[in-house]
């Protein structure tokens, strides 16, 4: 019988798994070398999109399904989640197929803006409704509703799992590119993404544009401007050029951002692989539930969702 879990790694992944847990009745512990707010999760513009994972079916369930734990969660405010109008659009003599990301949106969230009012340079914008997670506000209330529901929160190190695994009925694995060393997993690759921070101010969606690439993400503590996507880069350090170059590119679209303060930069390392590895591992008793490169938040609690029917199969 499956009574007491482990789960390794505290980012949303983590997070969001030992909550469905918690939920299901299991007695959870989470270990990770570190919480938030000193964790890659909480660098996160965290906005609700698809984003490289258009290739995996799975994922139109663990999108809609995170989906929907935002909206419950909207209900209370401490939660920081809030519905926010989305552009994404595409440029003018860009390639692409009919977006398959489509169907990965709820159904009745989204719309295509005319071709009468479409701006110069575009070929289509998408107007979409999606949740905003401010990270800011958001992990710290779902550590909080953890906590006080009797999740432990222990912070080490962990070169292996053999110790966990000897002690725990169960160890589900959401280290992210720490799997890279702890499964011999040399598929997930770590992406750095560099962003810019400018003070909050005017009322603004969130803007999507991934040939530029560039990202707009108006929150309450500031608005996110990003971004990169720099495969195998390993520094968390922002660079000068990148930054300018980022905030270049918001000004072209939206040119009041240029009345905002700049108040500082930073950069994150996303955990990219080709697919998610959700499964349990033969012979062992640990699962595995990471690899969602930029995604995290988007199918946290899908992903967290199955997890949870993984455990009770177990039984």
């Amino acid at each position: 019988m499956i009574q007491n879990i482990a789960v390794a790694g505290a980012g949303i992944s983590g997070m969001s798994t030992a909550y469905i847990l918690q939920q299901k009745g299991y007695s959870v512990t989470i270990f990770a070398k570190a919480f938030s707010p000193s964790i890659t999760s909480n660098k996160a513009a965290a906005f609700w999109f698809p984003y490289h994972v258009r290739n995996d079916q799975r994922g139109i369930e663990w999108c809609n399904t995170s989906y929907e734990y935002y909206k419950e969660f909207m209900s209370t405010p401490e939660a920081g989640i809030s519905m926010h109008q989305l552009l994404k659009v595409l440029r003018k003599d860009i390639e692409e197929e009919e977006p398959v990301w489509k169907q990965f949106l709820p159904p009745g969230s989204f719309s295509e803006v005319p071709d009468s009012k479409l701006p110069k340079g575009m070929a289509k914008i998408y107007d979409v409704q999606v949740p905003l997670i401010e990270t800011q506000l958001f992990l710290p209330w779902l550590s909080h509703q953890l906590q006080e529901k009797g999740v432990q929160l222990i912070e080490q190190e962990l070169p292996y799992f053999d110790d966990l695994s000897a002690k725990y009925d169960l160890v589900v694995n959401c280290t992210a590119l720490g799997s890279r060393h702890l499964c011999e997993d040399d598929t997930i690759i770590p992406v750095r993404g560099q962003v810019a921070l400018l003070a909050p101010g005017p009322a603004l969606p969130i803007y999507l544009d991934n040939e530029k690439p560039l990202y707009v993400v108006p929150r309450k503590d500031a608005i996110i401007v990003g971004g990169t996507f720099e495969p195998n880069e390993i520094a968390e350090v922002t660079e000068p050029h990148r930054i300018e170059q980022i905030l270049h590119n918001a000004y072209e679209i939206f040119p009041q951002l240029k009345q905002q303060a700049m108040l500082g930069s930073w950069a994150g390392l996303r955990p990219h692989r080709p697919d998610v590895r959700l499964e349990a591992e033969p012979g062992k008793n640990i699962v595995h539930n990471y690899g969602h490169g930029g995604s995290g938040f988007t199918l946290a609690f899908g992903c967290a969702e199955s997890v949870g029917r993984l455990v009770d199969e177990w039984q």
